[in-house]
């Protein structure tokens, strides 16, 4: 399960682009759809295409947090962008 304690950390269906050089190869432009973590300790999420993206079906990638460059989330209020915070385990 992703972290819920900490209204920044990742969640489902938050919108995710990744860093140049990320771990899949994505273009940074891309976008994907943040479905879980992998494993359940947050280190990799598991990312799907967009609903409208033609290459869809049968496709997830699971990427490091270190890989995400910035996060969406839409809600009541709005949609709110941001850049998520490294894990502390990597931070030297």
């Amino acid at each position: 399960m992703l972290c819920d304690r900490h209204p920044d950390c990742p969640q489902p269906g938050d919108i995710a682009q990744l860093k140049g050089g990320n771990s899949i190869g994505a273009d940074q432009a891309d976008t994907f759809v943040i479905v879980e973590d992998f494993p359940p300790t947050g280190r990799h999420l598991v990312l799907n295409r967009p609903v409208d993206h033609p290459g869809r079906a049968d496709w997830a990638a699971a990427v490091p947090l270190a890989d995400i460059a910035t996060l969406t989330r839409l809600e009541s209020a709005g949609t709110r962008t941001w850049t998520p915070a490294p894990d502390p385990d990597d931070i030297q």
